[in-house]
């Protein structure tokens, strides 16, 4: 049997729903983490570029080069 159209979007449409849904949920506190992240980066001399991983385009800085996370992705240690 020839899978449908509608068979063939399901997968997509979890992850996309999934995606979404953790950014929405997500977003209130690592705006918080980003900003104060952002602006200890903006006060520091990094002529080896250590911190260029600290992109304020992406929603979580749990993937940030030396930024660790507890479980809840609040910023606990750096």
């Amino acid at each position: 049997m020839a899978p449908t159209v509608a068979g063939s979007l399901l997968p997509l449409s979890v992850i996309v729903l999934a995606t979404v849904a953790s950014t929405v949920l997500l977003a209130p506190v690592a705006v918080k983490d980003i900003d104060a992240l952002l602006a200890l980066k903006s006060g520091l001399h990094d002529p080896n570029g250590a911190l260029k991983s600290w992109d304020p385009q992406l929603v979580n800085p749990c993937t940030w080069f030396y930024i660790t996370c507890d479980d809840n992705n609040r910023v606990t240690r750096m």
